[in-house]
């Protein structure tokens, strides 16, 4: 039995302390053999009410009406985000409750979430967050860089040197910053929301039991190591209370995890190799940001530029298309099938058209021709757009904690 069918450790096994929640074997799923399961299947014949803290929102109002046939479906990468699908019958009806999230109001509803919602508390959230503005200036730097070349008579002073310099640099610092977030977040999957808590606590440099001299302010709402309960293990909630996620088997938030660990699990993850490798991607890319600053970039020797700038610009992109495709298979059932219907596997596949074009920036910038130059400033256009749309679903993504999918 290959290690992507079967979860090795009881305490990594999903929905542990879930009561009602009966694994069936044969859905549990990875797409390579080597990589621990990325998604499973979990049957609810006793459930009464969605085991999930789903939005108010989502139901026609008073308690739930029985789902019948429910059923909940882990993903490594939804764990990873917080996030806790419901699957109901294929007859369930648009009406119904609880309502489907994939329905045009429900779309709607995560649009909005978008612009009303501010998370801090969210790892996952912090991290589209990032990347979305990130992306969104590299969108004005390739204007900058290639609309002087396509439209000369648009161009003003210093265009290219300066405004894109300081742009670029502005969008690899928000890109460095969510890369090391990711890992952040891999390393902590079913606790994204305890980020904040762990946050405050660093900087607090207070003990855990010393919560409430955190803040002055007695009033504001806390976040405790206590609070950050996992719905998993306590069944269902009511729908306008706050639940923080931590892990069923009790581990605490750490911003690194340990050498056994990292050997006995994460090493298996295919989702933690991605993260990491785009983490390790953004730093060095990092590289190419803080060298197209003015006064460093036009002051620097060619040789000097190809094996720092230009090196930087391609090996970020090139572990950028490995991270990629990664998160791209574990969305999948088998390597060779494609998820189409999962957004998870949209933001993978638009971020890996994104690290291409970027690759193929850093490719054109070792010829000094004009077309290659024109090339080099357009696929950087281009592939940030592409960035940029993948960033936005992933906003929408790390929003969309509660879905109910029909099956």
């Amino acid at each position: 039995m290959s290690r992507s069918t079967t979860f090795k450790s009881p305490a990594r096994q999903p929905l542990v302390h879930h009561s009602q929640a009966q694994l069936k074997p044969d859905h549990v799923q990875g797409p390579v053999s080597f990589f621990n399961p990325t998604r499973a299947r979990f049957d609810l014949p006793s459930l009464q009410a969605p085991p999930i803290n789903a939005p108010s929102s989502s139901y026609a109002g008073g308690t739930p009406p029985p789902v019948g046939d429910a059923q909940l479906e882990w993903r490594s990468r939804d764990n990873r985000k917080g996030r806790h699908v419901l699957i109901v019958p294929s007859t369930h009806k648009k009406t119904d409750s609880p309502q489907l999230t994939t329905t045009w109001s429900g779309i709607a509803q995560g649009i909005w979430r978008m612009f009303t919602v501010m998370a801090w508390w969210d790892v996952s959230w912090w991290i589209a967050v990032l990347f979305t503005w990130g992306s969104a200036i590299f969108v004005v730097c390739g204007f900058f860089y290639w609309l002087p070349l396509a439209a000369p008579n648009t161009e003003f002073p210093n265009e290219s040197s300066i405004a894109g310099g300081v742009t670029a640099f502005l969008g690899a610092t928000l890109f460095t910053i969510g890369g090391v977030l990711l890992i952040v977040e891999a390393s902590n999957e079913n606790q994204t929301g305890c980020f904040g808590w762990a946050l405050e606590h660093a900087f607090s440099h207070t003990n855990e039991s010393d919560s409430e001299a955190i803040s002055p302010n007695k009033d504001a709402p806390r976040l405790r190591p206590a609070e950050c309960s996992h719905h998993h293990g306590q069944g269902v909630h009511r729908s306008d209370v706050l639940h923080l996620q931590h892990p069923s088997a009790g581990r605490n938030w750490e911003w690194w995890p340990t050498w056994h660990e990292l050997k006995t699990h994460y090493f298996h993850e295919i989702g933690w190799w991605a993260s990491s490798i785009m983490a390790v991607g953004a730093v060095i890319f990092y590289v190419s940001g803080i060298m197209a600053l003015p006064g460093i970039y036009n002051k620097i020797s060619t040789p000097v530029l190809d094996g720092t700038y230009w090196l930087a610009y391609l090996v970020g992109g090139i572990l950028f298309v490995i991270s990629s495709v990664f998160y791209v298979l574990e969305t999948q059932s088998a390597w060779y099938i494609p998820a189409p219907k999962l957004i998870g596997w949209w933001i993978g596949v638009l971020n890996l058209i994104g690290s291409v074009g970027w690759t193929l920036s850093a490719s054109f910038g070792y010829c000094s021709a004009s077309w290659c130059v024109y090339q080099s400033n357009l696929s950087l256009l281009w592939a940030s757009w592409a960035f940029l749309f993948g960033s936005g679903l992933l906003w929408y993504e790390a929003l969309d904690k509660y879905p109910v999918e029909r099956a």
